[in-house]
């Protein structure tokens, strides 16, 4: 694994974890101030992939209410993504 697929993984891990940055450093030898570092890389990579590529659209129907009255025995929900490109 490279270092980047490392550290990345710790942050997934310490995202996971619930714990404070400090505390998941201390409990695994780590350096606050590196640790830090990829914790701002790893969000700016990720944040950047996701906001140029899909933005989730959804809306609460409440379906169950008219379906006794129109006698509707199968229903299908389409999903639709909306996709921007700059």
């Amino acid at each position: 694994m490279s270092k980047q697929e490392i550290m990345y993984s710790h942050v997934e891990d310490w995202k996971a974890s619930g714990l404070k940055q400090a505390t998941y450093c201390e409990n695994l030898g780590l350096k606050l101030p590196t640790f830090s570092y990829w914790v701002q890389k790893y969000h700016k990579e990720f944040s950047q992939s996701v906001t140029s590529s899909f933005v989730s659209i959804s809306k609460a129907v409440p379906l169950y209410k008219f379906l006794d009255k129109l006698n509707i025995k199968h229903i299908i929900i389409e999903t639709y993504s909306l996709i921007i490109n700059d």
